[in-house]
Parts: structure tokens; C-alpha cells; sequence
């Protein structure tokens, strides 16, 4: 049984650091020159960190041996993966005196040489200002498509991907729900209890929200006090089913305020796509839901 190689080293840039080691002739020093400057050209070419991964691998793999390669930011909640896992890996943490950039990890079905890890650390500074740009790059993306205050996406996500997820319904003729949820009776948290007090009531929203919804589910902040959940694959009923779950969770989180508890109920309107709909229609219907759950005594579910 094979036992996989892992190194797992922390690899710190700065411009005052070379590495330099004498290797045996197992590359041609001049193939090996031309795949850094090729990837200190070509990785400036994209701001997308996937294909920034993607262009590394598929150039180092150029002159060794690789199966895939993962990467890992656990401060930024980010993990991809390019090719596949095998059974040997090398791992290392990338950082710079003022920046930790995450952890690449390489695989392939053979044990890495010594001079393989001495090429791979060589070249792995040629992936930093490039690492670097693509996350400053994503954040910003995420900061422009994200609500400050809870964190769900803002209005912006919400047009781009419901036009989207609706087209993509209807090529396939797959079932999409929305979830249209309205915070029962918040103009009097706000009155009674403060604006900060309402903040922390749709931030603890948000964070139930996250806690029930599936991976493949979607929220948003619609505005105030409304938010908007997209379900993937999910038909009227089974839509329904999980408004009522979204409810009972969110009626029996207990928002701490001031060592007081605040129990906070919702409204819930929920739709499924129909192939005759148009965005406008779609969340038309919804709307119409919402008001008619209120019209039943709010805390309730109403689907149409």
C-alpha cells in the first residue's frame, strides 16, 4: 500500500528572498526560464482566481508530472479544486509580510522528487502578485453584489440571478420557487426598540436564513425588511414545506437584546416558475402571496 507523500511547508515572498539551490540537470535550465516567464506574462492576463489557478496548473504541468491541484482560504471561505485529487500531494501556505494568501496543494498518482518541491517552491512566486490582485479582485466583486448590513445579496444579485436562474429553468424545464418573506410588525421594533435593535433583528434573519437553506438555495435582501430566497429544483409544494421550516426557525430564534429575548415572526408568500412567466409576473405572484399571508393573520405561509 502506498503511503502519500505530504509536504506542507509555509512559503514566505519578499523581494530581498531568492531561492537558489544547486538541482540536478532534470529539466533544461532554459525550458524551466521560459515556463517563469511565460507564467509571470500569462498569469497577469485574468482577475478571475479560477482561471488564474487553472493557468498555473496547466503551465507547471507543462514540465512536471500533476494530476490537480486545491486551493484553500479559510478567511475568505474559499475552496477550489483544478483536475483531481490522486494519491501523493505536497502542500504549502503562501504568505507575505503582510498578506496570508491561502494553501495550494498539488496531487499525482507518484511520489514528488526533491527536485520537483524545489521547482514548484521556484515558481510558485511567479503565482503571488497575481493570487493577490484575483482576491482583491473577488472581494470586491462580492462587496459590490452583497447587503452591508446582513450579508445576503443585495438588489443587484438579486435581478442578475433571477433573470438567470429563470432562463435556465425554462431551457431545462426544471421547477424554480421563490420565497417572498416580509418581517411581521417591524415598523414597531424600529419605534419601540431602536434601529439598532431592527439591524440586529435582520441580521439574525439572515443568519437563520443561512442555517436552514440548502447549499443550492439563494437569498437576498429585497429592501427594509423584506428578503427573497430562490429555490433551485424545488416545486410549489416542496417550496411550501420549507417556508413553514423558515418560519417555525425564525419564530423560535430569540433575538437577545439588552439580556432581554425578542421573538420576531415573518410573513412568507411562496411561487413556483411557470414556463409562461416573465420575471415581473414571477415575483408579481409572490408578492401577492406575501400580502395574502398577511391578510391571514401574518406568521403564516401562503403559497399561489
Amino acid at each position: 500500500m502506498a503511503t502519500p507523500l505530504t509536504s506542507s511547508n509555509t512559503i514566505e515572498f519578499n523581494s530581498a528572498k531568492r531561492v537558489t539551490r544547486n538541482r540536478d540537470v532534470e529539466l533544461e535550465q532554459d525550458k524551466y526560464q521560459q515556463l517563469k516567464f511565460k507564467l509571470s506574462s500569462i498569469l497577469q492576463s485574468s482577475l478571475e482566481l479560477e482561471q488564474v489557478l487553472g493557468i498555473f496548473h496547466d503551465e507547471l504541468q507543462s514540465v512536471i508530472e500533476l494530476n490537480g491541484l486545491s486551493y484553500f482560504n479559510e478567511s475568505r471561505k474559499i475552496r477550489l479544486n483544478t483536475g483531481r485529487k490522486a494519491t501523493h500531494s505536497c502542500g504549502y501556505r503562501l504568505i507575505t509580510q503582510n498578506d496570508y494568501l491561502g494553501e495550494l496543494n498539488f496531487y499525482r498518482g507518484k511520489r514528488f522528487t526533491e527536485f520537483d518541491l524545489e521547482l514548484i517552491e521556484d515558481v510558485l512566486g511567479t503565482l503571488i502578485c497575481p493570487l493577490r490582485n484575483a482576491l482583491q479582485y473577488r472581494e470586491a466583486i462580492i462587496a459590490s453584489l452583497t447587503d452591508p448590513l446582513t450579508g445576503a445579496g443585495n438588489r443587484i444579485a438579486l435581478d442578475s440571478t433571477l433573470r438567470r436562474e429563470i432562463e435556465l429553468a425554462k431551457r431545462h424545464r426544471s421547477p424554480l420557487s421563490l420565497l417572498l418573506i416580509d418581517v411581521d410588525d417591524f415598523k414597531n421594533i424600529n419605534d419601540k426598540l431602536g434601529h439598532k435593535t431592527g439591524d440586529l433583528v435582520l441580521k439574525e434573519l439572515v443568519s437563520v436564513l443561512n442555517d436552514i437553506n440548502r447549499q443550492t438555495d439563494l437569498s437576498f435582501r429585497y429592501g427594509g425588511e423584506e428578503f427573497v430566497v430562490l429555490l433551485n429544483e424545488t416545486n410549489l409544494p416542496g417550496a411550501l414545506v420549507i417556508a413553514q421550516r423558515l418560519r417555525e426557525a425564525i419564530e423560535e430564534n430569540e433575538v437577545e437584546i439588552a439580556g432581554e429575548s425578542l421573538s420576531v415572526t415573518v410573513s412568507i408568500g411562496a411561487t413556483a416558475l411557470k414556463q409562461s412567466d416573465s420575471r415581473d409576473s414571477f415575483f408579481r405572484r409572490a408578492d401577492k402571496a406575501l400580502y395574502k399571508a398577511k391578510d391571514s393573520g401574518k406568521n403564516q405561509v401562503s403559497g399561489i
